[in-house]
């Protein structure tokens, strides 16, 4: 606990959270109606069209509703990436605001700043995550294996059916940039004012995890939330639990793209290799970074 005491603990965690959703939801709902409004056009044809033939019912209405914006609806979901990205980086300000006051409350409450942390405690935790992507990766492709998840599968198609720059500009840096901001740099810290880690670190990875959309990927956003939580609180950065984040995603996205996965997944047996040497290289590194 870090001895800061709010007049509302209930609204310094919930509104920053609330307005964190607030901005992703207004920012995607603007995006998604500027890609659809070009083809209103065409629905407002389509219906007054069938408007001016007999009288038909409400399904069948909606039926050709529906087939009209089909194209839009396309068009949402092939850029979808982008408009998540637009939605992260929206919140940015907020969450860069927030954080610099809560550093400033800190200063102001006679609390010890961390030290300056060394250049090869960053490069460690590079390595850890670069590897950690690839043991990850691999744990989640056999656990597919054993529960598919269909919601999954189309969040990964929809994921990687952007073009490599824009999967790496968003996926690897901004969402990772954005969400450590949030959850680690103001929910994580302000949940600390008052808690122990644990608790913290938690409640966090909770919320982190909800904002996830399937099983398999909520699964992991809770594991890794404790992670990253625990790297913030042992090196006092929120630096680290971003670099760590990034590479994760990362590498994800580059070892996908260079076929890593691909040559991995081919042949199941040469998976649980990679996700014992990963788990290996991850435990060495974290014992390191102690």
């Amino acid at each position: 606990m870090n001895q800061i005491y709010r007049k509302s603990p209930f609204w310094s965690l919930a509104g920053p959270l609330l307005a964190y959703l607030a901005i992703r939801w207004v920012v995607e709902a603007a995006l998604m109606m500027l890609i659809i409004l070009p083809y209103l056009p065409d629905v407002y044809a389509e219906l007054m069209q069938m408007g001016t033939q007999s009288a038909v019912d409400m399904q069948k209405f909606m039926e050709v509703y529906m087939e009209a914006l089909e194209p839009a609806v396309e068009t949402v979901v092939r850029y979808q990436v982008e408009i998540s990205g637009a939605a992260a980086a929206g919140t940015l300000v907020l969450t860069g605001i927030l954080f610099a006051k809560d550093r400033k409350l800190e200063r102001a409450c006679g609390i010890p700043q961390p030290e300056k942390k060394p250049v090869s405690l960053y490069v460690l935790t590079a390595v850890f995550g670069a590897v950690g992507s690839i043991a990850a990766t691999c744990l989640m492709a056999m656990a597919q294996m054993a529960f598919y998840d269909n919601s999954y599968q189309q969040t990964a198609q929809i994921m990687y059916g952007a073009g490599f720059p824009v999967q790496l500009a968003v996926l690897g840096v901004l969402i990772p940039v954005a969400e450590e901001m949030m959850f680690r740099g103001i929910l994580f810290m302000r949940f600390r004012e008052r808690q122990r880690f644990w608790y913290s670190a938690v409640c966090s990875s909770v919320f982190f995890m909800f904002m996830h959309t399937n099983t398999t990927q909520m699964v992991y956003a809770f594991l890794l939330g404790l992670m990253l939580a625990y790297l913030y609180e042992k090196t006092g950065s929120v630096k680290a639990p971003v670099l760590l984040h990034i590479m994760m995603n990362a590498g994800s996205v580059i070892f996908t793209e260079a076929g890593v996965f691909g040559w991995l997944g081919a042949d199941p047996v040469r998976m649980v290799p990679a996700v014992i040497g990963g788990a290996f290289i991850c435990s060495a590194v974290f014992v390191k970074i102690q």
